[in-house]
């Protein structure tokens, strides 16, 4: 007898004869994920579903770190390719982008070590020392900082228009002990309560003067990752920072918002830039659990009532993702905790790069290609998206020099060198990266304001299997639909869409097609949404406009 003589269609015997082998092959399997180089099932068509959606895109951007300081005060000649790398959204003459066209650029506040005589920092360090616009005689000095200065023009002379800021640390000559970085008889924040005044003093200036620039900047955050002791012996620091319990981030907030009040200052105080995700939503000591602490109404540190404070929620996407499921349930777990608090706020992912071992999921580098690392940036900009509703995504950092080993491909989006390693450097060369075009895959595309919507794949509804082989998010805007598609298999896949050419179809009945892979940058083509196939181990982007 005929498997449709029961009443069974093909398609529903290839969907369960699917189920089924995945059962098998996770009951054999020790980690229940599906082999990455495994071959991608045939597909019974993607589901666009238009009206299912989900958060707004705010941005995506980059943060210029440390490191801008020293390329931003390059020639003409060896820095601007850089700005057009970041920021562009020309594209050249046979339509590849000349560059990714981030939507937001995040800038330091420096905190003057670099002006100290002794800063306390390593001499290996030299490159995270940062000037600071405020002098120790609390006079203010607007030629400091060029070389963020400079990529902040850059940014807004290529069509950026929002920016952030972040500060590690107050003025050395604010804090307790006396450097930018912790020490041991330094208990929480290293900045004593009478000084609150001040360094709130401090933020609200440098806003302004950026506001009188004619920068919008959308967040400032005064605490980055205070869950850590950001503790050092006096001539061995390597970054500045400062631990802070929760209580006194909230009192350092109530005094900074009637700063910002008095001062007009209509950039928005954000939280709280946490070392983990987990640390938002979970833990039982004084430093984490922070959307509970500071937007639960009934919480000694609440803040959720002050004006200056944003809704955005900052979160770093580091040491989350040892195996896929850890990945998904951490995302999953901040997403549900931000809707519990049903107040309006929403998720910045603010600081991601290839941090720890993670991203070796037990392989040996060796065996690496750069497309690899490139592969892992996009998948976890993939889950921080999909599972995590971030409305807003950066990396850290655009710019870096490391080369050791294999971490050229995995801490910054552009890898430079100085002609001089030590803060006399005054030019250097660098290389782009995989990671510039992967982020570029959705910076350059995944515009602000579009919203996201749901996308079906029958071949892999289970998440797990999703992130570990072939992944896709749609986005939209009016007419406009985007789609990033991740196939991190070995196997490329011909797709088709359900509906296509009946519930829906695009103008033309073609697809821009932008591709990332192994032997591509963005690379740009025109395809068929019939039968369109993605490369093996390839990020690609399509782009289409809707028939009404």
């Amino acid at each position: 007898m005929k498997w449709f003589d029961k009443g069974i269609s093909r398609r529903e015997i290839k969907f369960l004869s699917f189920i089924f082998l995945a059962v098998f092959v996770a009951s054999c399997e020790q980690d229940n994920f599906t082999d990455p180089n495994a071959e991608i099932p045939e597909n019974d068509g993607i589901i666009l579903n238009f009206n299912t959606t989900f958060q707004s895109i705010d941005h995506f951007g980059a943060s210029g770190g440390f490191q801008d300081q020293w390329v931003g005060e390059w020639p003409a000649e060896s820095k601007e390719p850089i700005a057009e790398l970041l920021f562009s959204n020309e594209v050249d003459n046979q339509g590849n982008p000349l560059g990714i066209g981030l939507t937001l650029w995040r800038t330091v506040i420096g905190d003057g070590a670099a002006d100290q005589i002794n800063s306390g920092f390593s001499p290996a360090a030299w490159f995270r020392e940062t000037e600071s616009y405020l002098n120790s005689d609390l006079t203010y000095d607007w030629s400091k900082q060029q070389g963020e200065q400079w990529f902040l023009s850059k940014a807004k002379e290529y069509g950026v228009e929002k920016f952030s800021a972040w500060a590690t640390t107050p003025p050395y000559f604010l804090t307790e002990n006396g450097y930018t970085f912790s020490t041991n008889d330094v208990a929480g924040f290293n900045c004593p309560e009478e000084n609150y005044q001040a360094y709130a003093d401090f933020l609200a200036e440098v806003m302004n003067y950026y506001a009188s620039e004619g920068y919008d900047f959308e967040t400032v955050s005064a605490f980055n990752e205070t869950q850590y002791e950001w503790n050092a012996n006096i001539g061995e620091a390597t970054q500045s920072g400062t631990k802070a319990f929760n209580a006194e981030i909230a009192e350092f907030l109530r005094v900074a918002n009637a700063v910002f009040d008095e001062k007009n200052v209509s950039t928005k105080l954000m939280i709280s830039e946490a070392a983990q995700l987990r640390n938002l939503y979970e833990g039982s000591d004084n430093t984490t659990n922070q959307i509970e602490e500071f937007f639960n109404s009934s919480s000694p540190n609440y803040i959720g009532d002050l004006d200056h404070v944003s809704n955005h929620v900052a979160g770093h996407s580091y040491f989350s993702n040892a195996t896929t499921n850890e990945s998904v349930m951490q995302r999953r777990s901040l997403r549900s905790k931000i809707e519990q608090m049903g107040s309006g706020l929403d998720y910045w992912q603010t600081e991601y790069s290839i941090l720890g071992s993670d991203y070796q999921q037990n392989q040996n580098i060796n065996s690496f290609e750069e497309i690899d690392y490139a592969l892992w940036l996009a998948k976890i900009i993939h889950t921080d998206l999909v599972f995590g509703n971030a409305t807003g995504w950066s990396f850290w950092t655009a710019l870096n020099q490391s080369s050791y080993e294999d971490h050229p491909f995995r801490f910054n989006l552009i890898f430079y060198e100085s002609n001089v390693n030590g803060p006399s450097n005054t030019n250097g060369s660098f290389t782009p990266v995989k990671n510039l075009w992967a982020l570029g895959n959705y910076s350059r595309f995944v515009r602000p304001d579009m919203l996201r919507f749901e996308v079906v794949d029958p071949d892999y509804r289970d998440a797990l299997q999703s992130v570990d082989n072939f992944m896709i998010s749609g986005y939209k805007s009016n007419r406009e639909i985007v789609l990033v598609l991740i196939n991190r298999t070995g196997s490329s896949r011909a797709i088709n869409f359900e509906g296509y050419g009946d519930s829906f179809s695009v103008i033309n009945d073609r697809f821009e097609m932008y591709t990332t892979s192994g032997s591509s940058n963005l690379e740009r083509t025109e395809v068929s949404p019939v039968d369109l196939e993605i490369p093996a181990k390839s990020i690609v982007t399509l782009k289409a406009i809707l028939v009404e």
